[in-house]
């Protein structure tokens, strides 16, 4: 079962909208901002309190208002309007506190460029220039205001220790709110790049599914046109002997009757016979059989058992090892592996006086890697992969549709195994063959 993406959007979508990181840290860092910018107002609104400036504090208390809504606002994660009245309110802020204080020349002046750059990393242009043109407006009150005698500034003191503390408020504030968002920003990068590693193992196995579909698309060519073929040959000489039968039987010719039939009914066996491998091979994958553990060995003996007749027949001798592992399989489609890999054998045996199949398996770097082993006549190199295909038969005379190979293959396959042969003309074949650890596989 596949995990879930890690993104409830594409990263690439979030980061258009929130380029500074992920919109929950984004809320925090702006409320943040927004209680320390209450602080300083309730801080002013007191200071003017007890000085007894009294329509400073209403003026400054008016500067509450927008805060109190930024808040409000940032508690639904609203983010783009409280984070400009937000940034507005500070700017007013530092501008009343610069009337107040030393005009132009007032270190809460420092204020200006780090809200604007603060507030860069989370609105968006337009809003950033309008917040520019204020500051502007708001450095022309401070400088043409004290020119022209619109308001008194206060005379400079080398000795302030007011200004450090100020200053250092500044920083702080701005210090921790580019940590946080700079922070945000190389989280949505490295998530950035976790989708960007998922979608390219996505269109991997997209393209490794359109190969897959091509390589179908061209085994279903060969099988239309060998089914064709092989169910039309049957067909041709059923009715071929059909019509010997129709004259045999007016001239009374029974000798010819038994022959003709004998050549109906081995057409027709050949092809139930083509049939029933057609359906076997439709099977694969389909009809499932529940995976259970089992000693090899116990599959070498149903497949054994299967064949007995052919050997016998061909009075073959048959190898086998003496310990099997235990493999967690489809137990029938694992028997008709073996069994048709031994069919194949005693099938490509030739004229080998001494017949001899054997059985068994090697342990490669922890690897089980079952073989079935023959001294038949052999493949040639060039044609280790055909045998594989489904209807390559490379044998035309020797009976056989030339299926077997190709169930073989697809049902080693569905194990999540590989299957190979190592041959050469005249020095028998040998199938090599491995099985997935199915505790772990899919269902077949």
């Amino acid at each position: 079962m596949k995990k879930p993406p890690f993104y409830k959007e594409p990263v690439s979508s979030a980061l258009r909208r929130y380029p500074q990181g992920n919109k929950p840290e984004i809320v925090r860092a702006v409320r943040w901002l927004a209680y320390v910018a209450l602080f300083f107002f309730l801080t002013l609104i007191a200071s003017f309190l007890l000085t007894g400036r009294i329509v400073n504090a209403l003026i400054a208390a008016i500067g509450i208002v927008p805060i109190l809504i930024s808040i409000l606002r940032l508690k639904k994660d609203s983010i783009s309007t409280p984070s400009a009245m937000l940034a507005l309110t500070i700017i007013l802020l530092i501008t009343l506190l610069a009337t107040f204080g030393q005009g132009l020349y007032d270190i809460g002046v420092l204020g200006y460029p780090v809200t604007l750059i603060v507030a860069g990393l989370i609105l968006r242009s337009r809003v950033i220039l309008a917040l520019v043109l204020v500051i502007i407006v708001c450095i022309g009150w401070l400088a043409f205001g004290a020119y022209f005698g619109w308001y008194m500034p206060l005379a400079t003191s080398p000795g302030d220790l007011q200004d450090f503390f100020i200053g250092s408020i500044i920083i702080l504030v701005a210090g921790n709110a580019v940590y946080r968002l700079a922070k945000n920003v190389d989280y949505n990068l490295s998530q950035a790049e976790q989708e960007i590693e998922t979608r390219r193992e996505a269109e991997t196995e997209r393209e490794a599914v359109i190969q897959q579909l091509r390589s179908k698309n061209q085994e279903l060519d060969r099988f239309a046109v060998r089914v064709s073929h092989d169910l039309k040959s049957p067909l041709i000489t059923l009715a071929g002997f059909l019509g010997f039968l129709e004259k045999d039987m007016k001239t009374g010719n029974h000798e010819r009757m038994e022959k003709d039939l004998a050549q109906i009914n081995e057409a027709a066996k050949t092809m139930g016979k083509f049939v029933d491998e057609l359906l076997d091979l439709s099977r694969v994958g389909r009809i499932i059989n529940p995976p259970t553990d089992v000693s090899f060995d116990a599959i070498v003996k149903d497949a054994l058992k299967a064949t007995d007749g052919i050997l016998n027949a061909r009075q073959v001798q048959v190898e086998m090892d003496a310990i099997f592992p235990f493999v967690h399989v489809d137990r029938a489609r694992v028997v008709q592996v073996v069994q048709n890999l031994i069919a194949n054998a005693v099938k490509f045996m030739g004229d080998q006086p001494h017949p001899i199949i054997r059985i068994g398996f090697e342990e490669t770097n922890g690897e089980h890697i079952f073989f079935v082993s023959d001294n038949g006549i052999g493949i040639a190199p060039e044609h280790h992969e055909r045998i594989f295909e489904l209807f390559n038969k490379l044998h035309p005379e020797i009976e056989g549709a030339g299926i077997g190979l190709g169930l073989v293959k697809k049902i080693i396959e569905l194990h999540r195994g590989r299957i190979w042969v190592e041959s050469e003309l005249g020095k028998g074949a040998t199938f090599f063959f491995t099985l997935a650890d199915n505790h772990q596989q899919e269902t077949l």
